[in-house]
């Protein structure tokens, strides 16, 4: 054989086709760990977090909803909002927005186009922190009921509930919701 060059002629080696497959298992095994954790940090990022400075959000609605976490600082601790919507039924433009809070329980604020706090709500709140007159007239006008959800409801600036609210069934499977003002004199409805 004649050769015009001066280097040495090399002959590519044969495929490891054992190197190969344990390459191609180790590439396998890392997709197979990566994916679910790709997977977990999607998921987590739904529902997409509402920043109150969003520009999509009105500057009458990202003021309103910094006003509300210093007013009603209890529910609104820790708050992640997390969905707004426009209410329908009203004369008057409403937004609702939802969240979660330090505590884990959701919560919501109405607001008005204008920037008016009309009324801010906690749910999940536990039967022990409702006071005992709220739940002594909840026994008086409804003896079977026992309520499912407990909801607390702030209006007017107050940072104490104004009233509370209760979900569940009555004795005939029929769901309710009732209202009870905070003092415990007021059955709502």
């Amino acid at each position: 054989m004649y050769y015009t060059s001066k280097r040495p002629l090399v002959r590519s080696p044969k495929p490891d086709l054992r190197r190969l497959f344990v390459i191609g298992l180790f590439g396998l095994g890392l997709l197979a760990v990566a994916a679910p954790g790709i997977g977990l940090v999607v998921a987590q990022q739904q529902p997409f977090p509402i920043r109150e400075d969003d520009p999509v959000i009105p500057n009458e609605i990202s003021g309103a909803l910094k006003r509300a976490a210093q007013t009603y600082a209890r529910p609104l601790d820790g708050v992640r909002w997390t969905k707004i919507q426009l209410l329908r039924g009203s004369d008057h433009r409403m937004y609702q927005v939802q969240g979660v809070n330090r505590r884990g329980n959701k919560v919501e604020v109405e607001v008005t186009a204008a920037g008016r706090i009309v009324e801010t709500e906690e749910h999940g709140i536990p039967a022990a922190e409702v006071p005992k007159a709220v739940l002594e007239t909840l026994k008086a006008k409804l003896p079977q009921f026992e309520p499912v959800r407990i909801e607390a409801i702030y209006q007017t600036e107050k940072t104490q509930p104004v009233s509370y609210g209760f979900e569940g069934r009555t004795a005939t499977g029929a769901e309710i919701e009732v209202y009870i003002t905070a003092d415990g004199k007021t059955f709502l409805n």
